[in-house]
């Protein structure tokens, strides 16, 4: 398996969010705030995280939006679905998958790991 890397050099993104500028999130940034997110979860929810969280953040493909910062860090894998930041709009997302390695489709979701967990679980349990 081949590794990507980032290299924390700005990019430019005003065609894809309409935003000015785009730095894609170093890999100690984002273990830094999923570490404050673990901290904040309750313990149902840091059971479902341990579940379903990847040994290390992945580098993982989404086109288009992904593709000036080499793609956006999966943390954790659940069945077909994927968790992962958006750091575009920094904030913890979740995708379908169809192949390891890419993300199905771009969205924008909660901010904060904890909060994005446990809206699974309350739809795990419904």
């Amino acid at each position: 398996m081949t590794k990507v890397t980032r290299s924390g050099t700005h990019h430019s993104d005003t065609h894809h969010s309409g935003t000015t500028d785009w730095t894609p999130i170093r890999e100690s940034s984002l273990l830094d705030l999923v570490s404050q997110s673990v901290k904040q979860m309750d313990e149902e929810v840091r059971h479902l995280w341990k579940a379903v969280k990847l040994p290390q953040p992945e580098l993982w493909q989404q086109h288009p939006w992904g593709d000036e910062g080499c793609g956006f860090w999966v943390v954790a894998v659940f069945g077909r679905t994927c968790v992962y930041y958006n750091d575009i709009s920094a904030g913890f997302c979740q995708s379908t998958f169809r192949h390891w390695g890419s993300i199905d489709r771009y969205t924008k979701d909660d901010p904060r790991l904890e909060d994005l967990l446990s809206r699974c679980l309350l739809t795990e349990i419904a």
